[in-house]
């Protein structure tokens, strides 16, 4: 157990940061266990996908209680996301460990991508809702699938053009709701052709689902806003760290 502390730590933080903002499950715990835990990329992204998912389902029960859920929203990126992350989880169980230095680089990019949206600097003016909503969905299903890194960060910038910034606690409450089905469907899949490490999630959700239920029930305390500003400064630090690490700086 005591060996184990540190990723318990990690992963409580990590479950606070979903509970509290949406954001989290894949965009800092999979570079905490590339960077930090020394796990393999493409064994760090599927195991991922079923921490995020058993992480965000704790997250989305107080969450519905409190009515903070758009599900006309929610339904209307699926349409474009499942397509997406089945698309995604055939480029990974076709390519697998062949390709972790391009999984590593793609997972790079998706951060800082997702860092800039987090803080406003991606738009999506011009495209019909409808269309931005299938576009974005599909291109969030594929990095879930590919990286386990998008249903949160990149889930925030298509409700904010949906729902509007109004209610943070209902954009947080619906980011969190779409991020569970393309999640499990990725997650079901790998752990199906032999790529979970389930060892490695146990322990994870020993510190993430205490962390998820305090996030959760802290969540009208504190301004989702100013801690996404916050852990976009924290996702650019982990987009450049795992940039260098996957050309072999460090």
């Amino acid at each position: 157990m005591i060996e184990h502390l540190p990723l318990i730590v990690s992963a409580f933080f990590v479950g606070a940061l979903v509970g509290l903002s949406g954001v989290g499950a894949g965009a800092v715990m999979t570079p905490l266990l590339i960077l930090f835990f020394s796990v393999p990329p493409v064994v760090a992204i599927v195991t991922d996908l079923i921490f995020a998912t058993l992480t965000k389902l704790v997250s989305a029960a107080i969450h519905s209680r409190r009515d903070s859920v758009d599900w006309i929203a929610a339904r209307s990126i699926w349409k474009g996301s499942i397509p997406g992350v089945l698309i995604g989880i055939l480029v990974v169980i076709f390519f697998g460990t062949q390709f972790d230095f391009l999984l590593t680089f793609f997972l790079s990019v998706v951060l800082i991508f997702t860092s800039i949206s987090m803080l406003g600097g991606v738009k999506l003016g011009g495209a019909s809702a409808a269309k931005s909503s299938f576009f974005g969905g599909a291109f969030i299903g594929f990095s879930v699938a590919t990286t386990s890194v998008g249903a949160g960060a990149l889930g925030m910038v298509l409700l904010r053009r949906q729902i509007g910034d109004e209610n943070p606690r209902k954009l947080v409450g619906t980011d969190i709701i779409h991020a569970i089905p393309i999640a499990l469907i990725a997650g079901l899949s790998y752990a199906a052709s032999g790529l979970m490490n389930f060892p490695l999630l146990g322990v994870m959700l020993m510190g993430s689902i205490p962390g998820a239920l305090a996030g959760s029930l802290f969540s009208n305390k504190l301004s989702p806003e100013h801690l996404r500003r916050v852990l976009a400064a924290v996702l650019m630090v982990a987009a450049i760290s795992v940039l260098m690490k996957s050309f072999g700086v460090f």
